[in-house]
């Protein structure tokens, strides 16, 4: 038996929402190679591919202010320093996993943005994510066509995973607890999460982060206020040097980000959902 998705019409304005934010993009990907001249030396003389923006940041606020006006959200002047960040107000039960996962595979249809990173706060949330996907690979296959197209979990046992993640041309999303990545410098109250090591043997000498950093992922941020509501988490999100990350909530607590599209309690109830 297969569970059978239809699209919604406030999922669909959703998805557009978020990838209307890129319109003037470039399909265009960037290569990369860890150098000589970088401290952690060369990564076996092979090139990674990672997103690149081509349009610029006063036209992405155009755009959303456009998004925005559209759907009737407070405008907003300016965007979020150091990378733009932008908040997805989705009542729970609505399908937020299924509006973000169909907006990644949009995102690189239309912009060629292929390396994608979701943070999520909990375990039961990162297997719900990987449930939710194993329910609609077969869906938006026809969508990516002869593409690759891998979602997996990032597992400190398995950093072949994220070299392949660096180096894929394929469409590539990592699900990442915030507790893996949110203890950069070792102390008394924990070591320093293994993907800032450089001292591990099957990376010769590469900082796992350093890879993941070098794609300029988007970032998806699943209960935002469970996954950055400390400084260190803060810190790591930028550690992860995102393009660009959409915050998806029901109950946002930063408010301050622009707001692109909002399907709040009392939306919910007018459509029924």
């Amino acid at each position: 038996m297969k569970i059978q998705f239809t699209e919604l019409g406030y999922q669909k304005e959703a998805i557009e929402s978020i990838v209307q934010v890129f319109e003037g993009q470039e399909i265009r990907q960037s290569n990369f190679t860890i150098t000589d001249n970088d401290r952690q030396g060369k990564l076996l003389s092979e090139y990674g591919i990672g997103n690149r923006l081509t349009v610029s940041l006063e036209k992405v606020l155009k755009n959303v202010q456009q998004i925005q006006v559209a759907n009737g959200a407070p405008l907003s002047d300016q965007l979020s320093l150091p990378y733009p960040q932008f908040n997805i107000d989705m009542e729970t039960g609505t399908g937020k996993t299924f509006v973000y996962l169909k907006s990644i595979i949009e995102l690189n249809r239309r912009y060629g943005f292929s390396k994608f990173v979701i943070v999520v706060p909990s375990v039961a949330i990162r297997e719900g994510v990987m449930k939710t996907y194993e329910m609609t690979k077969d869906i938006f296959r026809p969508l990516i066509h002869d593409k690759s197209y891998r979602v997996f979990q990032y597992d400190s046992s398995k950093l072949n995973e994220v070299k392949q993640f660096a180096q894929s041309d394929g469409i590539e999303v990592m699900i990442m607890n915030i507790q893996a990545f949110n203890s950069k410098v070792e102390g008394r109250k924990g070591a320093k999460n293994i993907i800032y090591r450089d001292d591990i043997e099957e990376m010769q000498g590469i900082r796992p982060m350093d890879l993941v950093a070098q794609t300029n992922p988007l970032v998806i941020i699943d209960e935002p206020q469970s996954v950055d509501n400390t400084k260190n988490a803060q810190e790591a999100l930028q550690e992860l040097n995102p393009l660009a990350a959409f915050r998806f909530s029901a109950t946002h607590k930063n408010k301050s980000y622009p707001l692109l599209y909002r399907l709040g309690p009392v939306e919910a109830y007018e459509q029924e959902l």
